[in-house]
C-alpha cells in the first residue's frame, strides 16, 4: 500500500513541476511576444524602406511579418 502511495505522490510531484513550469513558459513566451510585437510596429512606423529602395517590390517590416 506504501508503494502505491509512493508512486502517487511520485506522479503529483512530477504533474505540479511540469505545471509550474510551463506556466512560467507561457507567460515569458507572452512577454516576450508582446516586446517584439512592439519593437516591429514602433519600427515600421518610424522608419519606412529608404527612398533608394522603393520600388515595385517595396514593402514595410510590418506587412511582412503579417503576410
Amino acid at each position: 500500500m506504501s508503494e502505491i502511495k509512493g508512486q502517487l505522490l511520485g506522479i503529483v510531484l512530477v504533474v505540479t513541476i511540469f505545471g509550474a513550469v510551463s506556466t512560467a513558459l507561457v507567460a515569458a513566451f507572452n512577454s516576450a511576444t508582446k516586446t517584439v510585437t512592439q519593437a516591429v510596429e514602433d519600427y515600421s512606423i518610424k522608419d519606412p524602406l529608404p527612398p533608394e529602395t522603393e520600388d515595385n517590390n517595396s514593402f514595410y517590416l510590418k506587412e511582412l511579418l503579417t503576410f
